[in-house]
């Protein structure tokens, strides 16, 4: 398996996550946001080359006022650099083999470098369902009281100690 940048020879018509929005968003909407420089989407490849699972990344802002105050201490009255993790989703098919955290990892390390680039403080996640919510939490992602989008936060800082710490005890 590997997981490179989308392109349009890719086959994306038969992937299913089991999540409808998801599958619809991934089939016509990835490609041109990707053309449109509106998103970045990644895709996992098998073998034979399937896409059997993606992510997606943008960036922009968060005022400082919409995070909690453990997160806000210290930081500027305005926006505040993030990365926004839109998407993530693996194939029914391959689900429960560690491949959703094999694409987190990579999501981390990608919005890792562009914070580094540009300045970017948080990588945030808009969880579809609570069974992603549970997923993203294990990662760190830290609900926000009060956000009406219902937003995850987690410092990029803390998501790339954490993954440097899982490969110190490997």
């Amino acid at each position: 398996m590997r997981i490179e940048r989308i392109r349009p020879q890719h086959a994306l018509k038969d992937f299913d996550c089991g999540v409808k929005e998801l599958n619809e968003w991934l089939v016509k909407h990835a490609i041109e946001n990707e053309k449109r420089d509106l998103s970045r989407t990644f895709v996992l490849l098998s073998d034979s080359d399937e896409v059997v699972g993606f992510y997606s990344l943008t960036v922009g802002g968060v005022s400082v006022e919409r995070l909690p105050k453990k997160l806000a201490r210290g930081l500027p009255k305005f926006d505040i650099g993030m990365v926004l993790l839109g998407r993530l989703a693996i194939s029914s098919r391959v689900q429960a083999q560690g491949l959703g955290r094999d694409l987190m990892v990579d999501a981390i390390l990608h919005a890792s470098v562009a914070g580094d680039n540009a300045a970017a403080r948080f990588i945030c996640v808009d969880p579809i369902n609570q069974s992603a919510r549970g997923f993203y939490s294990t990662f760190g992602f830290e609900d926000i009281g009060g956000d009406e989008l219902g937003r995850m936060y987690l410092r990029i800082i803390d998501a790339v100690a954490a993954l440097e710490a899982a490969i110190d005890q490997n």
